[in-house]
């Protein structure tokens, strides 16, 4: 059953609501926290899979697990699609 997606609008910040020089507040630090977290992680799976030995991949098969462990990394959001 196909998904129904719902647009959530969200508003333009106030002009000048921004504030280049004001100290970051506990979300923002913790958001920041989070994406290097997500950052060291997405680094570790490269390196896993720059490690794979190119010499050792034969046949199609191979190639077709590769692709597969490549083409997740860099677009995970259909390889959870195809999952499901």
């Amino acid at each position: 059953m196909p998904r129904t997606s719902k647009v959530i609008v969200v508003p333009k910040p106030a002009p000048g609501s921004f504030n280049k020089h004001r100290r970051a507040g506990s979300l923002l630090l913790a958001q920041a926290a989070h994406l290097q977290k997500a950052l060291i992680k997405h680094h570790a799976d490269v390196e896993t899979l720059m490690s794979i030995d190119l010499a050792e991949i034969k046949t199609e098969e191979d190639v077709s697990k590769y692709a597969k462990r490549i083409t997740a990394l860099l677009h995970p959001h259909h390889a959870k699609q195809r999952r499901t």
